[in-house]
């Protein structure tokens, strides 16, 4: 079994008050499990499905371009796309 490509994150903002970063999940990639320190908003850049697995295997989440979702601190995932696109989603963090 050959290994996911992960998640490629360019921070585009860091200041007092927030965090915005662009995620890039590559075909087929993931996040790697992770647990977000602050709140925060993602906005999807297209229409697209990635997988969420919060510790009872994977479930599809279907998101819309430009409908943003809001997640509370403390959340533990992995995010995969199981695509053959790319996805991008805007992430940003409340400090």
């Amino acid at each position: 079994m050959s290994e996911r490509p992960v998640l490629q994150i360019t921070q585009q903002i860091d200041n007092e008050r927030t965090c915005v970063n662009r995620l890039l999940f590559p075909a087929g990639g993931e996040s790697r499990w992770h647990r977000h320190e602050r709140d925060y908003v993602i906005v999807p850049m297209q229409n697209c499905v990635l997988h969420i697995d919060t510790g009872d295997g994977p479930k599809p989440a279907e998101m819309r371009a430009g409908e943003c979702y809001y997640r509370p601190a403390g959340t533990e995932h992995n995010v995969l796309n199981n695509s053959s696109q790319d996805i991008v989603l805007i992430e940003t963090e409340l400090k």
